[in-house]
């Protein structure tokens, strides 16, 4: 059950919950009754729902799947090592993914391996946008010659 409580901002303006604020406005609930209550002492107050800031630095890594590190490492190009051995990311991946299993949030530990090896992030950003893109615009052309067949 959300808090049931009334904020008073000033004389026209009380801060509740949206979860208040929505069930406010249902007769015979105790947030109505409340708020009901709240009106007689301020009958000009007004509801305002309490917003969250947003950090806007703030890093995402909403499409950053172990499938899609994977499918970013297949798409790099082969380096090699002081030995003029090339690196292989892929095995490296794997193994780092079997280490985590160990930790509280394995893959935290594995995007941290990532982005050290990965450090300019912003190229999988678009690189994903274009996957995307690409994938949506295959599904409209099979969209588009399943229904051409119907139409001749």
């Amino acid at each position: 059950m959300a808090k049931m409580v009334i904020k008073m901002m000033s004389e026209t303006e009380a801060q509740v919950t949206k979860a208040f604020a929505k069930n406010a406005v249902i007769f015979g609930t105790d947030e109505y009754k409340l708020w009901k209550e709240y009106r007689k002492d301020f009958p000009a107050a007004k509801m305002v729902t309490k917003t969250i800031k947003k950090n806007p630095e703030k890093k995402t890594y909403k499409n950053l799947t172990y499938k899609n590190m994977e499918l970013f490492i297949k798409v790099q190009p082969v380096e090699k090592d002081e030995n003029d051995n090339a690196i292989d990311y892929m095995k490296e991946f794997e193994r780092q993914k079997l280490m985590a299993k160990v930790q509280a949030n394995p893959y935290k530990a594995v995007l941290a391996w990532f982005l050290e090896k990965f450090k300019d992030y912003s190229t999988y950003k678009e690189f994903f946008k274009k996957l995307e893109e690409e994938e949506k615009s295959k599904k409209e052309q099979e969209e588009n010659e399943k229904y051409s067949g119907f139409v001749a």
